[in-house]
């Protein structure tokens, strides 16, 4: 017997097929606790925050670890755009920290 004929095609087609992520079940609500708000004056992983992908917020945690899903989180932003800032932010931060301004 094949393998492709012992797929569970309900299975397939409810988790893959129409577009529902198989991540967003493993959210146990655990991590809204610390759930983080949108600073206004920097950005939100210059501030510390760090995202959790499967539960889709901000959280503030010193792990890299999400507590609920224990997915890692992401510390860095994705678009070029906000990644260039980012990265030009914290180049500044070393440079005043290097020099001893």
């Amino acid at each position: 017997m094949n393998w492709y004929l012992e797929i569970d095609w309900v299975f397939f087609e409810t988790k893959f097929l129409r577009g529902v992520s198989i991540m967003s079940i493993t959210c146990n609500n655990i991590c809204h606790r610390y759930r983080a708000k949108k600073p206004n004056d920097i950005g939100r992983y210059l501030s510390g925050q760090k995202r959790c992908n499967p539960c889709g917020i901000y959280i503030n945690w010193d792990g890299m670890w999400c507590p609920c899903c224990n997915y890692k989180l992401r510390t860095k932003p994705r678009s070029s755009k906000y990644k260039e800032k980012y990265l030009k932010a914290t180049s500044e931060k070393k440079e005043i920290l290097d020099n001893g301004l």
